[in-house]
């Protein structure tokens, strides 16, 4: 009896905990924000976000005087479900988040140049403009992810990074949920300095921001996950690519090159897709292009 019982008790543990990871979440173009936070870049672990712990007796004998019922299967699982509930608005209140689990790993920045290097290489490259360019693109990505249209984002992303992120546009659509991605700021945006090989030069970036971010059923408009009124702050790593040897060129706002494959002229300030014969043309041959996000730190505030 006793190790059936601890058997069902491991079980039915298992399968809470299981099912309470598997509820939908909130995240952010990319799935970098997410109903738990992590890393440690915005401070201490007490600052925003909660966690819980709980542990059980392993010895406990079970329900004496008799086999284990369907009654008492049902009470166990009461019972551990109003555990775990009443831990985590207990440690929400409180404040006590307990060890959080870290963020990807950045770029070692003892092998980067100095973006000063860049500069005395590409006298046209200024760090106010790029910065001003990243905050501008942050903001686009949430709000195509908001509408579940990436086809403006086509030409400032590479083909592997617009793949991944148009992957969980298309899962929102099959399941008829949209991810609202608000209050969108970029509280800092930091060049942390660059590299180069023999095909391209690579700029790293740190950005701070803040959003709200839940996701809504398509049909009803009610909330599914995440929150519209808790705040986001999210630490981010980009990486920036742009063939080796190419200059900023500032001397007009549009882009306008010639396609590769039938040389119709194609505005990368619009789309990466060549209109006439569909070819997508790779804006790194051009000018800096997404080719990696890592989410460093999230810390949430209610």
């Amino acid at each position: 009896m006793k190790k059936n019982f601890k058997f069902l008790t491991v079980l039915i543990i298992a399968i809470v905990a299981f099912a309470l990871m598997s509820l939908p979440f909130s995240a952010d173009l990319g799935d970098y924000s997410g109903s738990s936070d992590y890393g440690g870049d915005w401070g201490s672990s007490s600052d925003y976000g909660s966690s819980y712990d709980y542990s059980y007796d392993s010895d406990y004998d079970g329900v004496s005087g008799g086999p284990l019922v369907f009654g008492d299967f049902i009470t166990v699982i009461l019972i551990v479900v109003a555990i775990i509930i009443y831990i985590r608005i207990k440690n929400k209140k409180a404040g006590n988040t307990g060890p959080v689990a870290p963020g990807a790993q950045g770029v070692d920045r003892s092998t980067l140049k100095p973006i000063s290097s860049l500069i005395a290489e590409d006298p046209m490259f200024t760090e106010a403009s790029f910065k001003e360019k990243l905050s501008n693109l942050y903001v686009q990505m949430q709000n195509c992810c908001t509408a579940k249209d990436l086809e403006p984002l086509r030409p400032y992303l590479t083909d592997n990074l617009y793949a991944q992120f148009n992957r969980q546009i298309e899962l929102l659509k099959q399941s008829n949920r949209t991810n609202r991605i608000e209050r969108i700021s970029v509280l800092d945006v930091e060049l942390l300095g660059y590299n180069s090989d023999s095909v391209n030069d690579t700029v790293y970036a740190q950005l701070r921001t803040r959003i709200t971010d839940y996701v809504v059923d398509d049909r009803t408009g009610a909330i599914v996950s995440g929150s519209n009124t808790a705040e986001k702050f999210m630490v981010y790593e980009w990486a920036l690519i742009r063939s080796k040897g190419k200059k900023t060129d500032n001397s007009d706002e549009s882009r306008i090159v010639n396609c590769p494959n039938c040389g119709a002229p194609v505005n990368l300030n619009h789309t990466a897709r060549c209109e006439y014969c569909g070819t997508i043309i790779s804006s790194s041959d051009f000018d800096w292009t997404l080719t990696s996000v890592k989410g460093i730190s999230q810390r949430t505030s209610n």
